[in-house]
């Protein structure tokens, strides 16, 4: 069984690579981030040496946490919703530093 919005974040990820804006935001920033979504599923992300990856499943003591649902995170790949409007729905919490906060809207 495929995880298609797992292969949809990687696929967007390494899109959002080639963007300056977000090249910039990770320069030099380690950090992990665990994402749970509402159906339980669980992936987490690595921003290491100037690159981002994403995997299935929990990573222990994130920096930043964010919880949402499946379809939120599907048209935040997309861009079909901004992060901003997704937490004013309350469709996207986020737990982490402010500066962290700052950088990971390049991501999203």
């Amino acid at each position: 069984m495929t995880d298609e919005l797992l292969e949809l974040m990687q696929e967007k990820l390494a899109d959002g690579l080639e963007k300056e804006k977000t090249k910039e935001a990770i320069q030099d920033w380690e950090r992990t981030v665990l994402l749970t979504l509402k159906n339980d599923s669980v992936y987490h992300f690595i921003v290491a040496d100037n690159t981002i990856t994403i995997h299935a499943g929990s990573i222990d003591n994130p920096d930043m946490q964010i919880q949402s649902d499946k379809d939120t995170i599907r048209k935040l790949f997309l861009e079909e919703t901004s992060a901003a409007s997704a937490l004013l729905k309350r469709k996207l919490k986020i737990k982490g530093s402010t500066s962290d906060l700052m950088k990971i809207r390049h991501i999203f």
